[in-house]
């Protein structure tokens, strides 16, 4: 098996009465591969569909959360400023959906994760 990458399988299942949003949310939060999401959406919820996939995951505040973090630790290694920082995180805000925005208080708390920001 020269030259091949070996991956671990990651199960997960729906638990019972779990929705669709529940388990991307849960999924999300273990760092679950996304094929293995969108899998299980297919085979227990009946989401197929790319586009629905996508539109369900959008919903996700995990996925605003990590997508947020990612992008705030980047600005971070290349020497921006907390402000631009926070700026970044409200307007994608904007995005999510009203139930999955996170709060000045939170947006605060994910910019500062990152490390100390230059004064």
């Amino acid at each position: 098996m020269a030259g091949r990458v070996h991956r671990a399988l990651t199960q997960i299942e729906s638990l019972d009465d779990e929705s669709p949003i529940a388990f991307v949310e849960r999924a999300d939060a273990l760092k679950i591969p996304e094929e293995t999401i969108n899998c299980v959406l297919g085979r227990h919820f009946g989401i197929a569909d790319d586009g629905e996939i996508k539109k369900l995951k959008l919903q996700s505040k995990v996925f605003w959360e990590t997508f947020c973090l990612d992008r705030v630790h980047g600005i971070f290694e290349r020497g921006g400023t907390r402000y631009a920082a926070v700026k970044f995180v409200q307007r994608k805000n904007d995005f999510a959906e009203e139930r999955r925005k996170l709060s000045e208080a939170e947006i605060d708390k994910l910019v500062d994760s990152v490390g100390e920001w230059p004064r």
